[in-house]
């Protein structure tokens, strides 16, 4: 008598990276199952990034596409998936941030009018709370020149020589507190580091 066949295993109880492979395979019910896991999470990236404007969910679908098309490309060595979709979100988010800059210089250069800045809250979640709760701790501990150069690194995306032009800082110096402070936050965070950057 043949075996009975066995249950699938609910997608809730799939790891992280089992789905990806099966995202990587086009199961479309893998990426749903990550949406669900990560979205809230993505969102607030976009959000902290472009404020509470509907570009930020234009920036979830994108993200999710993006992780779609790149999902054989996946490295798990490298990051885990949530990084790495936290990443692809933050790249996107911080493209769309360059592209109204740009834009909003034009329009100034062109009729001198300024375009009001948003800021936005990132999704309610217990998780996400106690991690930003966390960083942001670890944050204010660092001397105020390192913080200053991390925050304008990732959440607005400059360069080390754009953090030196807009603050005065020579840019061995930027370098320097870049480096102090990273150090820091990975000895203080330590998994929250490897989750969340």
């Amino acid at each position: 008598m043949p075996a009975a066949p066995a249950s699938p295993v609910p997608l809730h109880a799939i790891d992280d990276l089992a789905l990806v492979r099966r995202m990587a395979q086009r199961d479309p019910s893998a990426l749903a199952a990550l949406y669900d896991r990560f979205g809230g999470l993505l969102l607030g990236v976009a959000r902290r990034i472009l404020g509470p404007a509907a570009e930020s969910e234009e920036v979830l679908q994108e993200s999710f596409l993006q992780a779609w098309i790149q999902a054989e490309r996946y490295d798990p060595g490298r990051s885990s998936v949530s990084t790495w979709l936290v990443l692809i979100a933050r790249s996107r988010a911080l493209d769309r941030l360059r592209t109204r800059k740009s834009r909003q210089r034009t329009a100034e250069a062109a009729a001198a009018e300024t375009l009001p800045e948003t800021s936005g809250q990132a999704e309610s979640n217990v998780l996400q709370t106690e991690r930003r709760r966390r960083v942001r701790a670890a944050l204010a501990e660092l001397p105020e020149e390192q913080r200053q150069v991390l925050e304008l690194a990732f959440w607005e995306g400059l360069s080390q020589t754009e953090i030196a032009t807009r603050t005065g800082a020579p840019l061995g110096t930027v370098k320097t507190r870049a480096l102090l402070g990273m150090k820091k936050l990975r000895q203080q965070l330590r998994d929250e580091v490897r989750e969340l950057m």
